[in-house]
């Protein structure tokens, strides 16, 4: 029996928890079917707490932790917990400081380390994925380099395994999470009968067709003149690019210009472009039926074929296959009418 010890405090996000302990029982009922002869469990995943008292999560719902000694478990998960800001995902890594001692140790016996969402910032702050590969929500990109540029950031993986550590994206990348320890500690084979229950996708491997620009926290520490940078872009979106009349615009010299704009933007002004473009043509294919060709002349391209490259690059998808995954339907309905 393979046991997975849940690290949670009392900010973890209930779902969250929940889902870990609902998963693998669900994985015990399959087991049974699959092996009706077996008398033995296939997972025992339970919660440990900071203290080793009950914990009251948000909500009021108080789960009660099991007095096992989770220094010899096959895995051991970071929970997400809520914050929204740095300061919420610095106290993320303080409330989950109290189990950093074991994981060495744990490490040492083969267990795996895992962690999901804002849970990875738990995992980071013990320093185990410095000069490691890990991926982490999109949306606090900037907060995790900024805590931890110790890590290779690979923001573009909903997960990512670093020998024995295993990071998982945004929010229901739990469920990713959850299929790479079952794939891990029970074989590829069993995974994959798992994903087809629980209606997960196993293939899913991107974050970049989720990620949204309008939905990144602003700066509110950005440079005035790089703001306005933006907007004039943004007003000229469809436009010949000119390096010399956006410099012309903010009364700098080229040279200026692009200093001021790798020391605040981490990017150069055409490259800066280019994203925006590319978010614009998103919102288009979201929203409307326009022909990729037309979509492609509204953000200031003549080329599909030259966009349609470009688009690949930053999100992982096709035109196409996005406006086919994230396509507003005006009469889109949850339950649709069964008209036979």
């Amino acid at each position: 029996m393979k046991t997975i010890a849940i690290l949670a405090h009392p900010n973890s996000i209930a779902s969250d928890v929940l889902t870990l302990l609902d998963y693998f029982e669900f994985s015990n009922a399959l087991w049974r079917f699959l092996q009706p002869e077996s008398q033995q469990q296939l997972f025992h995943a339970y919660v440990v707490s900071p203290d080793a008292k009950p914990l009251q999560l948000h909500h009021g719902l108080q789960l009660a932790v099991q007095p096992h000694d989770w220094s010899q478990a096959d895995a051991a998960v970071f929970t997400p917990g809520y914050a929204y800001d740095a300061k919420g995902l610095q106290q993320l890594v303080e409330q989950s400081s109290c189990y950093y001692p074991k994981l060495p140790a744990l490490l040492e016996q083969g267990a795996i380390l895992a962690a999901s969402c804002t849970g990875t910032y738990a995992l980071a702050g013990s320093g185990l994925l410095d000069h490691r590969q890990a991926t982490s929500s999109w949306f606090f990109k900037d907060v995790f380099q900024s805590m931890f540029p110790q890590v290779h950031l690979q923001l573009n993986k909903v997960l990512v395994m670093d020998q024995q550590l295993l990071t998982a994206g945004a929010t229901t990348s739990h469920h990713n999470l959850c299929l790479a320890l079952t794939e891990k500690l029970a074989g590829e084979q069993f995974a994959r009968q798992m994903a087809k229950l629980m209606l997960t996708d196993p293939n899913r491997s991107s974050q970049l067709p989720y990620m949204d620009a309008d939905l990144l926290p602003a700066n509110p520490a950005l440079d005035p003149l790089m703001k306005q940078a933006r907007r004039y872009l943004l007003a000229n979106l469809a436009e010949p690019f000119s390096l010399q009349q956006l410099a012309d615009q903010l009364h700098l010299t080229k040279r200026t210009l692009l200093r001021r704009f790798k020391a605040e933007l981490k990017d150069t002004p055409l490259n800066y472009l280019q994203r925006l473009r590319i978010e614009q043509a998103k919102r288009l294919l979201e929203t409307s039926r326009m022909p990729i060709e037309q979509v492609v002349l509204q953000v200031g391209y003549e080329d599909v074929s030259s966009f349609r490259k470009l688009f690949l690059q930053y999100t992982e998808l096709t035109p196409s296959q996005y406006r086919q995954k994230f396509l507003l339907e005006p009469n889109w309905s949850c339950c649709p009418q069964n008209l036979d």
